[in-house]
């Protein structure tokens, strides 16, 4: 979120009695008296008029009587009829002007004075006929007009027709429970309370839910006006304030476009929206990484300016507000607040950096779309503060002032760091890694300094940082910072590449210096180790795979290092099996293992590789010892002469098979498959009356414990059943509970 302040806005909303005036409530306030309200708007759309009802509760907080209270009512009021109790009261009306945006006020002279501490409360009702005028239209088919409350302790409800097209201030929310008179009216009711706050509130869901079920904190409190908000209800389509359009981006996918206005200024909104589109993918370009976003709303706010605020980012959601009264740089502010999107409070942490990116954004992007930007003079102010100080409760100056000087440093960081080509190259880092936002300046000195192999202090002492309280820290920095420079130096000497290892990275980005030098100690070990392995590579003619420098720029000196260990032994096992097996010929099946393992080698995949190296070495073995085995099987099926207990262990055995599908195996060069095959045949027959004997063995246990069961059952079987005592339908234990217990049935006479 990102607000703009209009310096020419400042005084807006001043007259006695305005619609966004602070006046009125502040004279409340001044004589002790404090309200509490609920006024509820309902709109007919389609006849274009507005029924309103008030109920405003006063309490006296001052020391002295009250005999006149103020009830706020919107000009061209109709049938206005003031109650208390369900009694009419008299009341004089200043009818307002429209024109000069001053609202109407009755005045209710009390018959006795409200005595302090003590309370009262009125209902006015009235009607809002068709009309047109410089703020107010109220049309069939059409109704934009602005709403009222009664000060702090407001509430403003607004039931708007479901199914017409209905477009509110933000900070306006559809009410979370919908009175059932309302929704059976066709209608939808919309809460107004603390408008701005909550609009500032967009992208936190938390507070939305909150206000829009009615929290109390979520009254209007801190604005002293009785403004609450406009609105736009539409139900003739020929009278929409909608325009929408897919924007091409720069890699080619689209972005649904959508600006909501007033139909009062569709000349605005035209051009507005013109401006955007042509904006929205010249900014992508710019800061050089994607808007999150399938769309992006813009949406007219009559609210804002009242706070001398041009337009307002959510860079969260993917929304804007804009105003149309910004003293003459709408264009300006359009392009702004849109750069808000890649450049907002969601990814940076300081003004400076959120509002100064949006300023230079608008002022690179501005030429190309021909639209004149107002220059800045900051230097007029004849101040010197460091923009990290913007935002200090200690620190003023006018806003003029830091959004001309913040602007102006990225212009200056841009020169420093080689031009607009690194500039959008560090931009477009912002998103890589999103559990760093919100980023702070040092984030971007040390991105600029990566980049371009420039030395920054001086830029930021200049412009951002306190010199005397910032030249410590920034010493230790250059000094760990130096260290590691050496080291992308020696990194990309041995074939690294110029990346640094994660854990010195985080380091640094996070101003963590002290254990800098012992971590670039570690990594000139890595790098020590890694020359050493690829001289071993090129010595058994391997070529040196990626792996490892894209480890080195991206993983733990931890990992590298390990990484680093797995391809020297790696070329350690293919150059053993290469010696072990330099007798075998070409088309032997246990030297495809070292093409095999050359080629995992290369692949990067070390551990396979040094996998594959050995399974040509162990095969090779194997099937010495295979032929060995096959060998001593055949001598023993030759020699096998089974008694009656060997003929029951070679029960359901097929060694010759096993024996003949290990001699396969041997043939194709499988010497592992045929060892444990040909010593399963040798087994079968070695083992044969041992086998036989463990079965005997088992089947006369079975035979046992079946004749047990047998007998067993035919014990049970021959035991008679019990005898019942004579004249006994049912037979009660002696030690049953007798005195629980009638058989009616059977009871003897």
């Amino acid at each position: 979120m990102k607000t703009r302040v209009l310096a020419l806005l400042v005084a807006v909303w001043a007259a006695a009695g305005a619609l966004t005036g602070a006046a009125p409530a502040s004279a409340q306030q001044g004589q002790g008296l404090v309200s509490a309200s609920e006024t509820v708007y309902r709109l007919d759309t389609p006849a274009g008029t507005v029924r309103v009802h008030v109920r405003v509760e006063f309490l006296n907080q001052s020391q002295n009587g009250i005999t006149t209270v103020p009830v706020y009512i919107l000009p061209h009021a109709h049938d206005l009829a003031i109650t208390r109790d369900g009694a009419p009261v008299q009341f004089t009306l200043d009818p307002g002007d429209e024109a000069a945006k001053r609202t109407a006020v009755a005045s209710v002279t009390l018959p006795e004075p409200l005595q302090p501490k003590r309370r009262l409360t009125l209902e006015a009702a009235y009607t809002l006929p068709n009309t047109s005028g410089p703020l107010m239209t109220l049309e069939p088919g059409l109704i934009e007009v602005p709403f009222i409350g009664q000060g702090p302790g407001s509430w403003v409800f607004v039931d708007v027709p479901k199914s017409g097209d209905n477009v509110l201030d933000p900070g306006c929310l559809v009410g979370k429970d919908q009175p059932s008179e309302v929704k059976n009216a066709g209608l939808q009711r919309w809460v107004c309370g603390n408008v701005f706050l909550i609009a500032l509130s967009a992208d936190d869901p938390d507070i939305l839910e909150r206000c829009a079920a009615l929290d109390e904190r979520c009254r209007q409190r801190f604005d002293p006006g009785v403004f609450s908000a406009f609105a736009l209800s539409v139900t003739d389509e020929t009278r929409r304030g909608v325009l929408s359009a897919p924007v091409t981006m720069p890699d080619g996918r689209q972005v649904t476009m959508t600006l909501k206005f007033f139909r009062r200024d569709a000349d605005w909104a035209s051009r507005q929206f013109a401006i955007a589109k042509q904006a929205f993918p010249v900014l992508e370009a710019l800061f050089g990484f994607k808007y999150p976003y399938t769309d992006v709303t813009m949406r007219q706010s009559y609210h804002i300016a009242a706070y001398g605020i041009a337009g307002v980012a959510f860079s969260g959601v993917g929304q804007v507000l804009l105003s149309h009264e910004t003293g003459g740089i709408d264009d300006e502010v359009t392009i702004h607040e849109l750069a808000h999107q890649w450049a907002g409070n969601t990814q940076l942490a300081r003004p400076f950096l959120w509002e100064g990116l949006a300023e230079w954004a608008t002022r690179a992007v501005a030429p190309q779309l021909g639209v004149a930007v107002r220059p800045t003079d900051w230097k007029s102010f004849g101040i010197n503060e460091p923009l990290a100080t913007w935002g200090s409760t200690a620190i003023g100056g006018p806003a003029a002032y830091w959004y001309g000087r913040s602007g102006d440093f990225w212009f200056a960081y841009e020169e420093a760091i080689g031009g607009r080509q690194n500039m959008t190259a560090v931009l477009s880092r912002i998103d890589d890694e999103p559990a760093l936002w919100r980023l702070k300046e040092g984030w971007f000195m040390d991105q600029g300094e990566f980049l371009s192999d420039r030395n920054l202090d001086q830029l930021f002492l200049d412009w951002v940082f306190v010199p005397e309280t910032a030249k410590p820290l920034l010493a230790e920095r250059r000094a760990a910072h130096d260290l590691v420079r050496g080291l992308r130096s020696r990194a990309a000497e041995a074939g690294l590449g110029s990346g640094i290892p994660s854990d010195i990275y985080n380091n640094l980005i996070a101003w963590v210096f002290g254990p800098i030098a012992a971590q670039v100690a570690q990594a000139d070990t890595i790098i020590a180790a890694y020359r050493s392995a690829t001289e071993l590579a090129a010595g058994a003619g391997l070529a040196t795979p990626e792996t490892v420098a894209v480890s080195w720029g991206r993983a733990r000196l931890s990992e590298t290092a390990r990484l680093v260990e797995d391809q020297r032994q790696a070329v350690i096992a293919i150059q053993a099996a290469q010696a072990q097996l330099a007798g075998e010929p070409a088309d032997s099946p246990f030297r495809q293992g070292i093409a095999k393992a050359r080629e995992l080698y290369e692949q990067g995949d070390f551990t396979s590789a040094r996998a594959a190296a050995s399974a040509g070495v162990t095969g090779r073995v194997n099937a010495d010892a295979a032929a060995k085995l096959i060998a001593l099987a055949k001598e023993k099926q030759a020699s096998f002469s089974p008694g009656f207990f060997g003929r029951v262990g070679m029960l359901f055995t097929d060694p010759e098979a096993k024996l003949r599908a290990a001699e396969d195996a041997l043939a194709a060069g499988d010497g592992t498959r045929a060892l444990e095959l040909a010593r399963e045949a040798y087994d079968t027959w070695d083992g044969a009356a041992a086998r036989g004997i463990q079965r005997l063995a088992l089947l006369t246990s079975v035979m046992a414990a079946l004749s047990f069961g047998v007998w067993v059952l035919l014990k049970r079987l021959e035991q008679p059943p019990p005898v019942k005592p004579l004249g006994k339908g049912h037979y009660l234990e002696a030690e049953g509970r007798r005195g629980s217990w009638r058989d009616w049935e059977n009871t003897p006479e």
